[in-house]
């Protein structure tokens, strides 16, 4: 497979997105924009994946912005968004984008939340450490950092 990474605008990647996720960055992306870039992850034309990376509290992470600060604060950048769909997944491109993004900002470390428990294990593969759990409501996140 020869992928292209490289940013994206927000017309190219958000209609990739489930309309879930879209209603949690749609409406807010020009509150975002300035602080924000999307990359993406190609085969030719083909959008395989995405994902934005913030340099401010994102909009998912709006129920705890001083954890978030606290990480913006120490250098880290925050993914967001990273999606793979469906008609791509099990290729490894999720692995990819976290790879490309890592060699073309190789002093950079990230932080991430996720809302899914078993998605822990893929960003422990690909060289996140799970931090802590947060309370979102009734919810729960859970927290990991990346470090180069």
């Amino acid at each position: 497979m020869d992928l292209t990474f490289k940013e994206i605008s927000a017309k190219t990647f958000f209609p990739l997105l489930p309309e879930i996720w879209q209603e949690n960055i749609v409406p807010y992306w020009d509150q975002y924009k300035q602080n924000a870039k999307i990359y993406g992850l190609f085969e030719g034309a083909a959008l395989m994946a995405g994902g934005i990376v913030f340099s401010t509290c994102s909009p998912d992470m709006r129920y705890n912005p001083a954890e978030a600060q606290t990480w913006l604060d120490q250098g880290y950048l925050y993914i967001g968004f990273l999606w793979v769909p469906e008609v791509y997944r099990g290729k490894r491109l999720g692995s990819a984008w976290l790879k490309l993004l890592m060699q073309d900002f190789p002093e950079q470390k990230y932080w991430l939340t996720v809302e899914e428990e078993e998605l822990i294990q893929f960003y422990q593969k690909n060289h996140f450490n799970l931090i802590k759990s947060l309370k979102n409501g009734e919810d729960r996140d859970w927290l990991l950092v990346y470090e180069p």
